[in-house]
């Protein structure tokens, strides 16, 4: 049932057993370690205040590839602004990670193409 369900797995949190399996796995993939930093970024910006409507994931991970992602593992995406997030204009809406300047001026480029990757309606 799912109240048997939720106790198994609050009991499984509270004793340690679920934290032991999560250091086990990560164990296998070589351990915990801090994530590299990308010596290159750019934080893209909205261009009006309002909210969060949309995020096209498809173009965010065109954006993330072209800087450098998932090769290099410092490359990627910070999304700063869920769904229904409220912002100002010119508040971060995600940053673009690269390592190498050249990759970061390509998704630059690209992101700067397209028109509302991470759409911002008016209130």
């Amino acid at each position: 049932t799912p109240h048997e369900a939720r106790s198994l797995a609050q009991a499984t949190h509270d004793d340690g057993r679920a934290w032991r399996k999560f250091q086990a796995i990560a164990e296998a993939q070589g351990g915990l370690r801090q994530p590299p930093v990308a010596p290159h970024t750019y934080i893209v910006t909205a261009g009006n205040a309002g909210q969060v409507t949309t995020i096209d994931n498809r173009r965010l991970a065109r954006a993330a590839k072209l800087a450098g992602a998932p090769r290099d593992a410092a490359a990627g995406i910070v999304l700063h602004t869920p769904l229904l997030t409220k912002v100002e204009k010119g508040g971060p809406l995600y940053t673009l990670h690269a390592e190498s300047r050249g990759e970061l001026d390509y998704a630059i480029a690209y992101v700067n193409a397209q028109a509302d990757i991470v759409a911002v309606e008016r209130l």
